[in-house]
């Protein structure tokens, strides 16, 4: 059954056991089986009890508590298809979405909140996929007491590379109104950081995991929960960690990657939203209706694993400050990650230009500039010109791609858009707009990509720069690598700030190119 769609502010539609003639989801015991991460195991499952009630004694430890997994008197559900997703940018033919999640008694904000959430996911699946298939979304419910409800979304998608799941789990406070992310069950980004060391050394030697890929980001711990004994468990994507394969995205064979931290030292961690979700984890009698929330507050601190591109101290419009942009295009490649060892040396922020295939087999280098406050933003999904290779039918899924890959992997929206060799038009532009992106280009090229030895890159620099400069390079070339130590020295000797290119410009606006001096925009469009 498919119903409209809710937006923020409307009421979901309530739904109950009857789902009409449509397509039924698997049951609960077949949705639970993706928290397994083993075959084997999963015959304990014919001994968990559908519909609600408290964990069972005897609960696998690796799994969250399930106190429902389908609709009924007391949680309704709302279903939705393909069709109720038209206003996406990049609609690709053919694909399969079958979609749900669940709708509280008195929790209309949580109802809304996850509908923005699942259109997230179909409109990031729709983007970032390589020839999409499928696209499904279920739900658990994981926690139902102390004023919090926590919901588990599962993904199950299909495209070229195959099948493989995802997991998201959000936390309704009833008191306020407001719907978390897991990384909200912690006090802050210290715990945040602190937890990040905990499943380091969980998951150190486990040939399936690149300790490289994993970073203190909120879309990395964007699945944490809770056991039958209240022990914190953070589940990682398909794939998430695996290692890299060059030319191919990272292996999704190794499944849910799983870290158990137990009670006693995930407590420490805890903020009150956490401790109160841990208590409707455990409660043996679930509260599923709660009451509409009271004074809702106008605005919440932001949630740990969200970082700020640049120095949040550095006001480039300050009088005698000297602001310069480095800029890479065409990654992340295999040398990117020296580059950003002597970044983070230095304490420089940089911006970074990424396609789309470089994005796909490196996420774990995405994740990683990401979380050190660099700057991420699109640079096309194909390194084509973009006015001659690509018909106005074409422009939404380039444009599309590369913002809804690094919403993946960090819960960062994309706000710049590079595109390939500053080969831009009206429709191009307009594009960029309409996907909320301001277009940048460069009033400074380093000619790195002409051959130039690494001195030959510095001196040319040097000899154009002036304050407010957007330097072009790509982190792809050895010799641009190598120019990087003496280039940030030099700069640094004539007194210039290392800023991110919204920075130098200044809040740059969708539709809008930038900067003001920078490459002309060819007369035809």
């Amino acid at each position: 059954m498919s119903t409209s769609r809710v937006r923020p502010g409307q009421t979901a539609p309530r739904r109950g056991l009857d789902r009409g003639p449509g397509p039924r989801r698997p049951g609960g015991a077949a949705r639970r089986a993706a928290h397994r991460t083993g075959a084997a195991v999963a015959a304990l499952l014919l001994f968990t009890a559908c519909g609600t009630g408290g964990a069972a004694e005897g609960d696998d430890p690796e799994l969250m508590t399930v106190l429902l997994d389908e609709p009924g008197e007391e949680v309704a559900e709302w279903t939705g298809g393909a069709a109720d997703f038209g206003d996406h940018p990049h609609r690709p033919d053919g694909v399969e979405i079958d979609v749900s999640y669940p709708v509280f008694e008195g929790a209309d904000r949580f109802a809304s909140r996850l509908a923005e959430q699942v259109d997230r996911e179909v409109r990031d699946f729709r983007g970032a996929s390589r020839d999409p298939v499928r696209l499904a979304v279920d739900w658990e419910v994981v926690g139902a007491g102390s004023g919090v409800l926590g919901v588990r979304l599962v993904r199950t998608e299909e495209d070229l590379h195959g099948r493989r799941q995802g997991y998201g789990t959000y936390w309704y406070d009833a008191e306020t109104g407001h719907t978390a992310y897991s990384t909200e069950l912690l006090a802050d980004d210290d715990a945040l950081g602190r937890l990040d060391g905990i499943v380091h050394e969980e998951l150190a030697g486990n040939p399936d995991v690149d300790p490289e890929g994993l970073h203190p980001v909120m879309r990395t711990y964007d699945s944490m929960g809770f056991n039958s004994d209240g022990d914190l468990l953070v589940e990682f994507d398909d794939g998430h960690l695996s290692p890299v394969v060059v030319g191919h995205p990272p292996s999704s064979e190794p499944g849910r990657i799983l870290a158990v931290v137990p009670s006693e030292e995930a407590a420490p961690l805890l903020s009150d939203l956490g401790e109160r979700a841990r208590e409707a984890s455990t409660a043996e009698e679930p509260v599923l209706a709660v009451d509409p929330p009271g004074a809702v507050p106008e605005s919440l601190p932001t949630a740990p694993g969200v970082v700020a591109a640049g120095d949040p101290d550095l006001d480039c419009g300050a009088p005698g400050t000297e602001c310069v942009a480095l800029t890479y295009d065409d990654g992340p490649a295999e040398g990117t990650a020296a580059l950003l060892d002597l970044l983070a040396e230095e304490e420089v922020s940089a911006t970074f230009f990424l396609n789309g295939d470089p994005a796909l087999t490196r996420p774990g280098v995405l994740r990683r500039a990401y979380a050190e406050g660099h700057e991420i933003a699109s640079h096309n999904d194909l390194h084509e010109h973009m006015t001659e290779y690509f018909d106005d039918r074409e422009l939404p899924a380039q444009v599309a791609a590369v913002s809804a890959m690094v919403r993946r992997q960090t819960g960062q929206d994309v706000e710049l858009f590079r595109p390939p060799f500053g080969d831009t038009s009206g429709p191009v532009i307009e594009e960029i707009g309409r996907q909320g992106m301001a277009q940048v280009l460069w009033n400074l090229d380093s000619e790195d990509w002409t051959g130039l030895s690494p001195e030959e890159i510095v001196d040319g620099v040097m000899d154009d720069v002036e304050p407010g400069s957007v330097v072009l390079m790509h982190d792809t070339l050895a010799p641009t690598l190598a120019a990087a130590p003496r280039l940030i020295e030099r700069l640094r000797e004539e007194g210039y700030e290392f800023a991110t290119v919204s920075q130098v410009v200044g809040d740059p606006e969708p539709g809008e190119s930038y900067p003001a001096a920078g490459v002309t925009v060819p007369e035809y469009w």
